[in-house]
């Protein structure tokens, strides 16, 4: 669907400045759906074409209150914290997403869709409670909702790109072999989540979602980087840490960081990381794009 068919609901997107959140603003747009962004500055006014932007603080109840003094049909929450503390991932994850609910609810929106992870499957990790929380306060409230969990995004794999690129090795812990994923594009994930507005087989439902399950994209830490320096056009070369190394940096960071919150936000996007680098992550298969595409088409751009 493109702007010749006007929608003629409101769609309030939360987290719209994110990795996800951006792509979803441009799918509703192109939808035809009166949307408006939230933001938390002044200088992401003119960061999307065809979406009002509303600054606003999505912490506060107040200040989302004043929000839903318009008219709001649905609302999708994209609103996610990547790296942090405990407290840090229940303050965003959970609580500032909860105050998006209480004031949809309490002003009519009549549905709410939550970007949730694939990874709350087998939680163990703060950041993976809260977002069960908030999964568990949706699904409580009474609100029509769609809940989706992704695997992996492409991003995930776009830091060692970059490394690579500036003649680095890639590196993997371990034989690199661990875990299987099928990472989902931004695109295909943001048109499900906008699609789900108007689907009723999506309507109080949990999605476990991840990219086309084709051989481009079936594959372990390793096979991505194989596939980055195929994409360059370079020989691979790619180290292996031992999983004991990975371990042991992420205890004495924790130490450290009970006293320096740098290092111990840094401990947390450590146990982050080793989550996803043992737990298989694949997941029914959605949309057309695979990493291998994306690798080929934004390594080419890059280079030329």
């Amino acid at each position: 669907m493109n702007n010749d068919t006007k929608n003629t609901q409101t769609v309030l997107i939360i987290g719209a400045t994110g990795y996800i959140g951006g792509a979803v603003v441009e799918e509703a747009v192109s939808q035809g759906y009166d949307v408006i962004t939230v933001t938390r500055s002044p200088a992401s006014e003119g960061q999307f074409g065809g979406a009002e932007v509303v600054v606003a603080d999505v912490s506060d109840p107040a200040s989302m209150a004043k929000i839903f003094a318009r008219k709001v049909d649905v609302v999708i929450s994209c609103l996610a914290t990547r790296s942090g503390l405990p407290k840090d991932f229940d303050d965003i994850d959970y609580k500032a997403t909860l105050n998006v609910l209480n004031a949809a609810q309490e002003n009519g929106a009549g549905k709410f869709i939550l970007l949730s992870a694939i990874c709350v499957r087998k939680p163990d990790l703060p950041l993976q409670l809260a977002k069960l929380k908030m999964e568990d306060a949706l699904m409580r409230s009474g609100i029509e909702y769609t809940i989706v969990r992704p695997t992996a995004y492409f991003w995930v794999f776009d830091t060692q790109t970059k490394m690579i690129m500036k003649g680095k090795p890639g590196y993997v812990v371990g034989t690199g072999n661990q875990a299987t994923h099928n990472p989902i594009a931004k695109e295909d994930l943001a048109e499900f989540m906008v699609s789900s507005i108007s689907n009723s087989e999506r309507r109080n439902r949990v999605f476990i979602l991840g990219g086309p399950d084709v051989p481009d994209n079936i594959i372990t830490y390793r096979d991505s980087l194989k596939m980055v320096f195929e994409s360059l056009g370079k020989e691979p070369k790619i180290v292996s840490i031992p999983a004991w190394v990975l371990t042991a940096l992420i205890r004495i960071t924790w130490f450290i960081g009970l006293f320096v919150r740098k290092i111990g936000v840094f401990s947390a996007f450590l146990k982050v990381t080793q989550y996803y680098l043992v737990n298989d992550m694949r997941a029914p298969g959605y949309g057309s794009k695979t990493l291998k595409q994306h690798l080929m088409d934004t390594n080419r751009n890059i280079q030329t």
